[in-house]
């Protein structure tokens, strides 16, 4: 990958104003200068820069998550059968791939309560701080970075499992720990999570209510949007999350692990021709996989793909 295509590929001029924000632009650029451009090398350098942000923010909001916080007695921590998906425009005018998603939810999670929130019900489950709504209405927030917000609310307040609209469900087969658990969430394992700050995954979270690193979670970014209003990285949330994990390390040692490579199988060959066995023993590994709705428009014609045969059917 050239120079070039490496930098409209990671975000051209919003990337260079993303990195002086976050006042790591003349580290970043260093590090580009030593590395070099080879694949290997700016894989190094996105992990580089992505561990230079993490450690800015820890030495800057340590303090929230390490003063007494409120989090609720253990007996008010209850579970719950509901699964939250999330479309604000409304399912109906979803795309396609999300519409499939959805349905796949519907069908093999009958024992499941499934709850669409839009952006017509929202306020009906959860209620949020005036300085929140008025950057999201103002476009500050984005409703990508905004829906972080919501799953945390929700499973907060209500317990259960939040799930990505873009995640296609396979089967009904799946472990109990996925949705049982006080705390689940797919994460980086070894040898793959060496040198990655942020190990985590937040399109699929079960969680008993008033967890406490959801609310520690939830604490730092409020505290950051009171503060800013810009975003210093895409993945604000999981830097948060983490540390909020790090903060409770008996907490966050008795999530179940689980490799978040594997739900991104089917995402990365979606395109490829349709394999019965080699798809068989994707389903096998893993019923939930994480997809994208952002394709392009060739792709989604070609025939004989998985694309085609499970999701434009």
């Amino acid at each position: 990958m050239g120079i070039w295509q490496y930098y409209k590929q990671a975000g051209g001029f919003k990337l260079l104003i993303q990195y002086w924000k976050a006042h790591v632009l003349g580290y970043a650029f260093l590090e580009f200068i030593l590395l070099g451009k080879s694949k290997t090398a700016l894989e190094i350098f996105r992990l580089a820069v992505n561990n230079r942000i993490h450690e800015k923010l820890k030495r800057k909001y340590k303090y929230v998550i390490t003063k007494k916080l409120t989090i609720p007695e253990k007996g008010k921590c209850q579970k719950s059968n509901k699964v939250w998906v999330c479309w604000f425009q409304g399912v109906e005018n979803a795309p396609l791939l999300v519409r499939r998603c959805y349905e796949s939810l519907c069908k093999y999670l009958r024992d499941r309560e499934i709850v669409l929130i839009t952006q017509d019900n929202l306020f009906n489950y959860v209620q949020f701080p005036d300085y929140i709504l008025k950057k999201w209405e103002a476009g500050v927030i984005t409703n990508t970075h905004f829906s972080d917000l919501l799953r945390l609310e929700l499973l907060i307040k209500y317990g259960g499992t939040w799930i990505d609209a873009t995640v296609l469900c396979t089967s009904g087969k799946y472990p109990k720990y996925l949705f049982d658990s006080d705390l689940f969430f797919f994460q980086k394992l070894k040898p793959g999570k060496d040198g990655d700050c942020i190990p985590l995954s937040s399109w699929f979270i079960t969680s008993i209510s008033n967890n406490k690193i959801l609310i520690a979670t939830r604490e730092l970014l409020y505290t950051y949007w009171h503060e800013h209003d810009f975003l210093v990285d895409y993945f604000l949330f999981h830097h948060f999350m983490y540390m909020a994990c790090e903060e409770y390390p008996e907490e966050y040692n008795k999530v179940v692990k689980f490799s978040n490579s594997i739900p991104h199988i089917l995402s990365l060959g979606l395109f490829q021709q349709y394999d019965e066995e080699k798809y068989q023993a994707l389903v096998d590994m893993t019923c939930f996989h994480k997809l994208s709705y952002k394709l392009n428009e060739d792709n989604i014609k070609r025939k004989g793909t998985y694309y085609s045969i499970l999701i434009n059917q």
